[in-house]
């Protein structure tokens, strides 16, 4: 009997030991580094659209296909968010303007799994973007505004 009693604490003692590990390992929460299966990994935007069509041109006429009402100097950019937090705009072969870097630092990012909200700043501003899918090879984010009629308008990225 004293040899189970035994061998039942040593098992209590190896749990405890397994739950204060797990419970003390850094979190997501403390904002170090966080990784998501989107991280570390330049993406190239595959499609933009919006739902309900909007005037994104202010030409008179509504459109859901963003990406079509972009320079091509645009649709070549590359975003990598690094594990660091930070995120890496690239201007991709066509570059706007000659003048601009290749490559730079545009601001950071925070991922909560949970909710699957991933915040984005940059220019002294945040979005808030909602992660539809995240794989090796898609990520896929939307955006939810209200414009000032006050129509609510979904913009979906997906970027390979």
């Amino acid at each position: 009997m004293k040899h189970n009693v035994n061998t039942v604490f040593f098992y209590m003692i190896i749990m405890a030991v397994t739950i204060l590990y797990i419970s003390c390992t850094p979190s997501d929460a403390n904002g170090i580094k966080q990784s998501a299966s989107f991280t570390g990994k330049s993406w190239k935007l595959h499609s933009l659209s919006v739902a309900p069509a909007i005037d994104w041109d202010v030409d008179g006429k509504k459109e859901t296909d963003i990406l079509a009402k972009m320079e091509d100097c645009e649709k070549d950019d590359l975003l990598l968010l690094r594990n660091n937090n930070t995120i890496v705009r690239n201007a991709g072969k066509l570059k706007c303007d000659q003048d601009d870097e290749q490559e730079k630092e545009t601001g950071s990012w925070s991922y909560d799994k949970a909710s699957k909200k991933l915040t984005i700043k940059e220019d002294n501003d945040a979005q808030v973007l909602n992660v539809v899918e995240s794989s090796g090879n898609r990520f896929v984010v939307t955006y939810t505004w209200k414009a000032t009629n006050g129509t609510s308008h979904q913009m979906t990225a997906v970027y390979n």
